[in-house]
């Protein structure tokens, strides 16, 4: 349950700066991304907030094969 809150509470504050620092509203948005886009800070965070995403995922199906294991643990 810790690396399930810390994946997520991770993933969430990445995406949080994501926004705030290559993300921006409106028409200066729009053109403020042409810069941005390519930005290293921006092209990591991104790349962070994925692999963070995908290792959820990982986790889940971890604890999923786990219950089921124990399961049929139980049941045999």
């Amino acid at each position: 349950m810790a690396g399930i809150l810390s994946v997520a509470s991770l993933h969430w504050v990445t995406m949080q700066l994501y926004i705030y620092k290559c993300v921006h509203s409106g028409l200066y948005g729009f053109f403020a991304s042409f810069i941005t886009l390519g930005s290293p800070v921006c092209q990591f965070m991104n790349y962070l907030q994925f692999e963070l995403a995908k290792n959820y995922i990982t986790v889940w199906a971890g604890a999923a094969v786990g219950l089921i294991g124990w399961v049929i643990a139980k049941l045999a």
